[in-house]
C-alpha cells in the first residue's frame, strides 16, 4: 500500500525527494508519467517539467489527482529548496491555489522549503542559503538574486506565494519547535508557510503532518523541499530505525557530464573536473546557426570517450542561450553515447535539462541507490531500450554538491 506519493516540479528534485524517503528504510520508485503510477511500493513520484512551464497547473493537477487514486496519506508537491518560481514561471502559488479551486486541499496546504542538511532555513517566513560559511538571506544570495528565469527578489515566502496567487498565506514558527497548537490555530489560510533550521524542527513537523493525515478521510497535501521528504519519511520511520547510509558504487569510467545549469556552483565543479584532467566540450558548438555543428560535436564527445576520458558538454560557461534548444541538444547528445555503449556513468547538471535528457533515454522508472551529495543521488534508469535500461545516472540540481562532485561521480564515492 502506498503511504506516500509526491509529484515532483522538475527531475533532479524528483531523485532527491524519493532518496529521502529510501533513506529511511522505506520502498518506492520514481515513474516518468502517470500510466506508470501504482500501489506496490511505500512510496512513489512522479517527475514532471512543471518548473519550466509558463503555468504549471495543466501539467501537475492531472498528475496529482492521479496519484490520489492510489490513496496515499499525504500528497508531495515536490519544489526547489531555493524556491525557483515566479508568477510567469513555475509559480507554486498557482499550484496552490489550483488544489483549492479544485476541492483537493482541505484546510491550508503546508508549505517547508527548508532543508538543513543542503544550508536551507526559513525563520520568520523568511527564507536562508548557506553557501560556504556564509549564510545568505535568498533575496541576496547571488545565485538566487540574479537568477535568469525565476530571480529571487523577496525573501519572504508568504509574500512570494500571495505575488503568485496562492491567496492568504500564514506562518508557522518552530520556536524551540513547531507545537501542535500552533499547527490546530492556523485556521483558514490557504497555505502556511512552516520555519525550521535544524533537523528537529523537520523532524517534529513531519510528525504533526502525519498525525493531521491520518486523522483525514483523504490526502494531506503539502508543498515542499526534500526536507519535506525527509520529514515525512522520519516521522513515518519506526522508533529508533536509522537512516540507511549511502553506499559507495565504486569507480565507473567513462563519466559523461551534460550541463545546461548557468550556477557558479556547477561552474566551480566545472573547473575542478577540467584541472583533473577532464575534457570539457562547449554546447554552443552544437546549436543550429553557430560555426559548429551537431555532428562535428557528437564526433568530439565520442572520440573523447572512446579514449576513455571523463567528459562534459557544457552550457554554464559563457553567455545564456535558449534553455530549451540547449536541453534538446544534451538530450541528444546523452542519447546517441548512451546507445553506443561509450558512457559508464551519465551525470546530468540542471534541472529543466535533466527533464529533456531522461526523456531522450526512454525512461520508464529511476530508483536512488546510492548518494554523491545532499540532493544529488545516483538512480539506475529503466528503459524501454535496451541500450539504456540499468544505466547509471547522476541528477544534479544547479547549487548541489561540492567542488569535487564530478570527480566523486566517477570515484563513486559519497562525502566525507
Amino acid at each position: 500500500m502506498t503511504s506516500f506519493a509526491f509529484v515532483a516540479d522538475d527531475f533532479t528534485g524528483a531523485t532527491d525527494a524519493l532518496w529521502q524517503f529510501r533513506r529511511l528504510g522505506l520502498t518506492g520508485c520514481l515513474v516518468t508519467d502517470a500510466g506508470r503510477l501504482h500501489d506496490g511500493y511505500d512510496v512513489i513520484g512522479i517527475a514532471t517539467t512543471a518548473r519550466a512551464s509558463a503555468d504549471p497547473v495543466p501539467v501537475v493537477l492531472p498528475v496529482l489527482r492521479a496519484v490520489a487514486a492510489l490513496r496515499p496519506l499525504v500528497i508531495q508537491y515536490k519544489v526547489c529548496s531555493t524556491f525557483d518560481s515566479s508568477p510567469e514561471h513555475g509559480s507554486i502559488g498557482a499550484v496552490i491555489a489550483a488544489l483549492h479551486r479544485e476541492e483537493l486541499a482541505r484546510g491550508p496546504v503546508p508549505v517547508l522549503a527548508a532543508q538543513p542538511e543542503l544550508g536551507r532555513y526559513t525563520w520568520f517566513a523568511n527564507h536562508f542559503v548557506r553557501s560556504g560559511a556564509e549564510v545568505h538571506r535568498l533575496d541576496r544570495y547571488p545565485p538566487m538574486r540574479d537568477h535568469p528565469v525565476t530571480p529571487a527578489s523577496e525573501s519572504d515566502l508568504r509574500v512570494r506565494l500571495v505575488e503568485q496567487g496562492a491567496g492568504r498565506v500564514g506562518w508557522l514558527p518552530a520556536w524551540p519547535a513547531p507545537s501542535e497548537e500552533a499547527y490546530r490555530a492556523l485556521g483558514a489560510d490557504a497555505a502556511f508557510v512552516a520555519d525550521a533550521q535544524t533537523e528537529e524542527h523537520v523532524r517534529a513537523l513531519g510528525r504533526l503532518l502525519l498525525d493531521d493525515a491520518r486523522s483525514r478521510g483523504g490526502p494531506l497535501y503539502c508543498v515542499g523541499s526534500g526536507g519535506l521528504s525527509h520529514a515525512l519519511a522520519s516521522a513515518h520511520a519506526a522508533a529508533g530505525a536509522g537512516e540507511r547510509e549511502p553506499e559507495p558504487l565504486g569507480p565507473a569510467a567513462p563519466v559523461l557530464v551534460v550541463s545546461g545549469s548557468r550556477s557558479p556552483i556547477t561552474a566551480r565543479q566545472i573547473d575542478v573536473a577540467e584541472r583533473a584532467g577532464w575534457r570539457v566540450l562547449d554546447a554552443f558548438s552544437g546549436l543550429r546557426g553557430t560555426t559548429g555543428s551537431f555532428a562535428g560535436l557528437l564526433a568530439e564527445v565520442a572520440e573523447s570517450l572512446g579514449e576513455g576520458r571523463h567528459t562534459i558538454v557544457q552550457s554554464t560557461r559563457g553567455p545564456a542561450r535558449d534553455p530549451a534548444a540547449i536541453g534538446d541538444l544534451l538530450g541528444r547528445i546523452a542519447s546517441v553515447a548512451v546507445r553506443a555503449g561509450l558512457v559508464g556513468r551519465l551525470v546530468v547538471a540542471g534541472g529543466d535539462t535533466s527533464g529533456q535528457v531522461v526523456a531522450a533515454l526512454d525512461a520508464r522508472s529511476l530508483d536512488v541507490v546510492a548518494s554523491l551529495a545532499a540532493g544529488g543521488p545516483v538512480c539506475v534508469l529503466s528503459s524501454g531500450d535496451p541500450a539504456c535500461d540499468g544505466l547509471e545516472v547522476a541528477l544534479k540540481g544547479g547549487q548541489v554538491g561540492g567542488a569535487d562532485y564530478f570527480l566523486r561521480a566517477a570515484d563513486g564515492t559519497p562525502p566525507a
